[in-house]
């Protein structure tokens, strides 16, 4: 998390854009009549595979900040709840607006879970409309340009996830139609071959369907594609042992 406070040498003299009129400092001194303020945050729901939370905090100055939280139920409730919480701050006080957030809501688990992702989502739209005071991209506020380019995979989802073949058809299309040489599947779906669902250890049926699947997609991209595959926690650490050592 950046330190707003260490973002330029003191001594120095520097001119950010001019939001109100007279000139400011990178520090956020300003010698015109008022600050930059957080006047609302609003989230609206995207409703795609899962429904995406986007956060966006607005300012007096007309800058508007995107966010997002981890996807699920839940957080927009949350955010509407700690939104007073930061409405008429500066939005530059990152730090300390996210610590704030913290404090004021300790008493529902705000070290984790929906907590978090909701004060997230609010953190990010603070970085992004920082970045705009400033005029710099926010990844030179969390310390810079790492790379040009980064390297993305295919989350994929076959027609039918249990059938190998389902899944080799749908890895094939993706690196044939779509280009990419990195691919995910899960293996955490029904093979048929359970005797308890509520039980997270794999029996050697259950296994052979998840290797059936590994091979299939394999031998479907060959060398044209890195191919990863997830387990989603679902299954115990014998078990999930047992699978890494199989495919």
């Amino acid at each position: 998390m950046p330190n707003y406070r260490k973002l330029r040498d003191p001594n120095a003299e520097y001119t950010m854009r001019d939001l109100s009129g007279e000139t400011m400092g990178l520090t956020g001194e300003r010698s015109g009549p008022r600050d930059v303020e957080i006047t609302d945050v609003q989230t609206t729901m995207i409703d795609g595979n899962y429904p995406w939370i986007l956060v966006r905090v607005y300012t007096d100055a007309g800058l508007v900040g995107n966010g997002e939280c981890y996807w699920g139920g839940g957080d927009a409730e949350i955010i509407d709840r700690m939104a007073p919480f930061v409405v008429g701050e500066n939005p530059l006080d990152v730090d300390r607006l996210f610590e704030h957030m913290i404090q004021k809501m300790s008493g529902e688990g705000s070290i984790s879970g929906k907590v978090v992702s909701a004060i997230s989502g609010i953190e990010i739209a603070l970085h992004d409309v920082a970045g705009k005071i400033l005029e710099v991209p926010a990844y030179q506020l969390v310390g810079g340009k790492y790379r040009d380019e980064v390297r993305i995979y295919c989350d994929c989802h076959a027609g039918d996830e249990s059938e190998p073949e389902s899944n080799a058809r749908e890895a094939e299309r993706v690196v044939e139609e779509l280009g990419y040489d990195a691919l995910k599947f899960d293996l955490d779906v029904p093979s048929g071959h359970e005797k308890d669902r509520a039980n997270r250890h794999l029996r050697g049926p259950e296994v052979q369907h998840k290797v059936d699947i590994v091979d299939a997609v394999r031998e479907a991209v060959g060398d044209r594609a890195d191919v990863a595959f997830d387990c989603h926690w679902t299954f115990t650490g014998g078990s999930a042992k047992r699978l890494s050592a199989a495919i």
